[in-house]
């Protein structure tokens, strides 16, 4: 870029040098009718993609940045055609012809035709609404933009590969503890992106009460976590099967999403067992592990009640009839 600007100066010194002034005509001819000095420098200068990773089907925003890197006019004294001595200022601006993107199974929902002009060190953006692809993987779109001078001639075009990662990583929970009182819950964003209006909700509630089936959790940042704690009002005692389903809502940016539920089951208390162990405080592990005897008793209560005796007396009918048999012969 350096090199052509020394060139232009260098053709302004030549043409004030040789005549002193130069008409309106030449200079025209030089900044605007498609010299090869005429050239804008337009390059993509950044780019931004909202939300930052897209899961499965969202939809995103990505910002294409155009800058021209020419920094500056050219401001020269001119003479017109009829002799007069004219100030006047020269620009390399550069008029955007087409702007678009294309990618792999994405959809692209803008498209820009003849939309801007950009002066020397301005910039112009350009948003394109996308769509990402349903399966998970690293996809590269391609942006182009065909440029032009101020008179219509064709300039250098402009082409720029940008990544964008469609991952379905999202917030999961993971039960930490439960007991007859509470469930307590750890919700971590495996994420690679912020997602907010994060909410644990509790569904399909069998045989308990809960104080509240919602707790607001809010933003949380890619590998955040958040503890979350769901009291029990009462539990069902008669009934065995007492659970509920918790789900992690969220949003990515505009797209709302619903993590797989987890079915949290609390613990069943045999009354047998609980007047056994009366006067000793509740908790999970005492849910969740019994001793040997407990384990034998357990197993023994599952028996069929009366299958020992009914088996005896079979036995009993097969020898007297072996007996009887053997005496005849």
């Amino acid at each position: 870029m350096e090199k052509r600007v020394l060139s232009i100066l260098a053709i302004l010194l030549l043409l004030f040098g040789s005549v002193g002034l130069v008409s309106a005509d030449d200079l025209e001819s030089l900044f605007v009718r498609g010299d090869q000095y005429t050239e804008s420098a337009v390059m993509v200068a950044s780019y931004v993609l909202t939300p930052e990773t897209l899961m499965p089907g969202d939809v995103g925003l990505l910002t294409i940045t155009l800058e021209n890197v020419y920094g500056s006019m050219f401001s020269v004294k001119v003479k017109s055609s009829q002799g007069a001595e004219i100030d006047g200022s020269y620009t390399l601006a550069a008029r955007i012809k087409e702007a678009s993107i294309s990618g792999y199974n994405f959809k692209v929902y803008d498209k820009y035709m003849s939309s801007s002009t950009i002066g020397p060190g301005k910039q112009v953006e350009f948003p394109f609404k996308i769509k990402a692809p349903y399966e998970d993987d690293l996809y590269m779109l391609k942006f182009y933009a065909s440029t032009k001078n101020m008179l219509g001639a064709t300039g250098n075009s402009v082409r720029h590969y940008i990544p964008v990662l469609v991952s379905s990583n999202s917030p999961e929970i993971l039960l930490l503890d439960v007991s007859e009182e509470s469930i307590k819950l750890e919700v971590t964003n495996d994420g690679l992106s912020k997602v907010d209006g994060v909410a644990v909700v509790a569904s399909d509630i069998i045989g308990m009460e809960l104080q509240r089936e919602t707790v607001y959790i809010g933003e949380m940042n890619p590998g955040e976590s958040a503890i979350v704690v769901f009291n029990i009002s009462s539990v069902a005692a008669e009934k065995q099967d007492n659970s509920a389903d918790f789900r992690v809502l969220f949003n990515n940016w505009i797209n709302e999403h619903e993590a797989e539920p987890v079915c949290v089951k609390i613990p069943y208390h045999n009354i047998e067992n609980e007047a056994k162990n009366e006067g000793q405080p509740l908790t999970a592990t005492q849910n969740y592990t019994n001793t040997a005897e407990e384990k034998r008793k357990d197993v023994a209560e599952t028996k069929i009640p009366g299958f020992g005796l009914i088996t005896s007396i079979f036995m009993l009918v097969v020898v007297a009839y072996l007996k009887r048999t053997q005496a005849k012969i």
